[in-house]
């Protein structure tokens, strides 16, 4: 959904954040199960234009369901070529990538960063995998 964009650094604490990721995932199941889906785009349509009187934009009426938008068009961001061409066979299918396929650095580092990886990502989780298991007695 391309208006719930919040990221952790938005909220003030981690059960904030928490919440704000099961409000998310209550509106998916919803809308995706047909359940209630009137009252959903309705608190959709409440949250979208409470998020634009915060940012000092004025929300225009909303005509239907709000559109789904990926956030790379939405953000205006290029999505990168493809590293390898793709290989088809002769009815169209596509071929599994061949094993021991080189890739240099620079192609890794593209595709780590295509797919939402940062430096950050494995020292966040290693930190919050740590302090999560330490029992205190």
């Amino acid at each position: 959904m391309g208006i719930y964009t919040k990221t952790r650094k938005d909220f003030d604490s981690k059960e904030d954040y928490d919440m704000y990721l099961e409000e998310v995932e209550d509106i998916i199941y919803k809308l995706t199960s047909n359940i209630d889906v009137a009252d959903v785009e309705q608190q959709v349509e409440d949250y979208t234009r409470q998020e634009a009187a915060l940012a000092g934009v004025t929300a225009g009426p909303v005509d239907g369901p709000p559109a789904y938008v990926p956030q790379a068009v939405a953000a205006q961001v290029l999505q990168p070529a493809p590293l390898q061409p793709v290989q088809q066979d002769a009815e169209g299918r596509l071929l599994p990538v061949q094993p021991g396929a080189a890739m240099d650095r620079q192609k890794w580092q593209l595709m780590a960063t295509a797919s939402g990886w940062t430096q950050e990502l494995a020292t966040e989780r290693m930190l919050h995998d740590a302090f999560t298991t330490i029992f205190v007695f």
